[in-house]
């Protein structure tokens, strides 16, 4: 009998917590193993997925294939167009109806290039030439208005160079190239016909220097925005995320703390005034009340008494890991703040500091990109910076935090979950967030399952949820998710896509059992108002 009550019971926690994520809409590519996954953006037509396949082994033959899907991954199917021989896919980026892809012969800095443009509306490819770029390797590549931006390293200093694809005029950008200079940020801004750069660099005095530079699409500089001081001694910014322009005025939010020791503290928020003027908010421990509830309510406790004390004593209270922003949802009159804290493990041994941590890497552009992995960079070191690429690094998540935060800069709430000791080699961020009205879902994938958090209010409805992969067709079974290449994204609204490759079960016409590789790309949905606490299912 208790066994009974034991296996109703999994089973009733079970369907509560399906109930919560429904599987709507799902397309796939057949393949064989190993075929090489795809990439997808978003465009103004729908959902792009494309990738470059080798034709014949043991060959430099290879074609482009694309595929176009809209919100319910409805698709015409795959559009295939040349390559040339021994060029592989190093970058991508879209514009408006437009995908362009940049392709390589070869992985050396000064290796041929050329850039493929797809007009996604008619399937037709044209090729544009990048002759004559320094010898560089790739760290970002981005199109605006026909402009090809280029950002490399040389030397272990960052290049930035735009080539203009119709007239072939190439221009470096100056003030970029530099020692102990780190670009951070490259943000395209086709309102102004512009793009922004934030750089990092050691100033006059061998402090920490941040800029915001303004260029047009021939390489001019017409806005320097620098941030030279900025909180008590020795405290710098040490995380940060620029926002798009409103009205010619700028924000940033990140982290900052004591540079020199790897101490985090806390948040700031930095306005940007339409003439350059800056100042800053800045955010502790003390402002954050339930920043440890993801810990027990016994640890939380303790944790909390620390902070009350070092306040007392007149000390900061300091971030024992990285503090490092994710992602801004802006309304209309407040930002919703997601960071994670993580401690990251070099192999060398003992954890990164944040001089070689999250704020001196490129932050890769994501407003059309969905799970960007740059193609060179699998151990992303810091663009123009010395951290060698054999080091392997670990991160481990402890936490993620959420704050929103009203525009006039009060707190309205905050409050975080707990990762539950999960690590992972993979470099860049994966924690992704859905924001809709007063509800708040973060969602990640974690080995072959779902798992999400829910928060109403700012009030943490439940924590760490986990949720199988459902195949639409129950006649389906999965028989091997490739881990490598599952990818969860926020697609729109409450509505995920996940991604990668698949090994699938199913019975043929003949009511044989055979098995199919896929490609497939999945949408889902989560809702919070299906959840109910154990207590009330009860």
């Amino acid at each position: 009998m208790k066994k009974y009550w034991f296996l109703l019971f999994l089973l009733l926690i079970q369907v509560q917590a399906i109930g919560q994520i429904k599987f709507l809409s799902r397309f796939e590519i057949k393949g064989e193993a190993f075929d090489p996954t795809f990439e997808t953006m978003r465009t103004d037509l729908g959902l792009v997925s494309f990738r470059t396949m080798v034709t014949k082994n043991f060959s430099g033959e290879r074609v482009f294939q694309f595929f176009l899907s809209d919100k319910d991954l409805n698709s015409k199917g795959l559009v295939e167009l040349a390559v040339r021989t021994n060029f592989d896919m190093i970058g991508y980026d879209t514009d408006g109806d437009r995908l362009y892809v940049l392709f390589a012969k070869g992985s050396t800095s000064n290796s041929t290039k050329y850039v493929l443009e797809v007009d996604l509306k008619t399937n037709q490819g044209l090729e544009f030439s990048a002759d004559n770029l320094l010898p560089s390797d790739l760290v970002e590549f981005l199109v605006q208005d026909k402009k090809a931006v280029f950002l490399g390293t040389s030397e272990n200093r960052p290049v930035l160079q735009i080539l203009d694809l119709v007239d072939k005029s190439l221009h470096t950008v100056q003030g970029i190239y530099g020692n102990n200079t780190q670009v951070l940020q490259v943000r395209k801004m086709p309102e102004l016909e512009s793009i922004e750069v934030v750089v990092n660099r050691k100033g006059q005095f061998r402090n920490r220097e941040l800029l915001v530079l303004t260029f047009d699409l021939l390489g001019n500089l017409y806005r320097e925005v620098k941030v030279d001081q900025f909180g008590d001694p020795g405290q710098e910014i040490l995380g940060g995320l620029l926002l798009a322009d409103q009205n010619y005025q700028q924000v940033m939010i990140g982290s900052y703390g004591l540079n020199a020791r790897g101490n985090y503290q806390g948040m700031f928020i930095m306005e940007i005034n339409e003439f350059g003027e800056y100042n800053f908010k800045l955010y502790g421990l003390e402002d954050f009340p339930n920043f440890f509830n993801y810990l027990k309510e016994k640890q939380k406790e303790k944790k909390d008494q620390q902070v009350l004390k070092d306040l007392e004593r007149g000390k900061i209270p300091p971030i024992r890991n990285t503090y490092t922003i994710r992602e801004v949802k802006e309304t209309e009159d407040a930002f919703l703040v997601y960071f994670d804290q993580v401690n990251i493990v070099t192999s060398r041994g003992g954890s990164r500091t944040s001089t070689t941590g999250p704020f001196s890497e490129f932050r890769y552009n994501q407003e059309n990109r969905m799970a960007y992995t740059p193609p060179n960079l699998t151990n992303p070191s810091s663009v123009g910076g010395l951290t060698p690429v054999y080091i392997q690094t670990e991160y481990q998540y402890v936490s993620s935090h959420f704050i929103k935060v009203s525009k006039d800069g009060r707190v309205i709430w905050d409050n975080s979950a707990t990762y539950g000791d999960f690590a992972t080699f993979y470099p860049g961020p994966f924690g992704e967030i859905a924001y809709v009205g007063e509800d708040l879902y973060h969602v990640y994938a974690e080995n072959d399952q779902i798992i999400a958090s829910f928060f109403r209010n700012g009030e943490k409805k439940f924590e760490r949820m986990f949720f199988e992969i459902e195949l639409p067709d129950e006649n389906q079974r999965i028989r091997r998710t490739d881990l490598e290449t599952l990818r969860l994204v926020h697609w729109y609204d409450q509505y995920f896509l996940l991604s990668g490759m698949q090994s699938i079960r199913y019975q043929n016409e003949e009511g044989l059992e055979e098995v199919k590789e896929v490609f497939f790309l999945s949408k889902f949905v989560i809702d919070g108002d299906l959840y109910q606490p154990e207590e009330e299912g009860d």
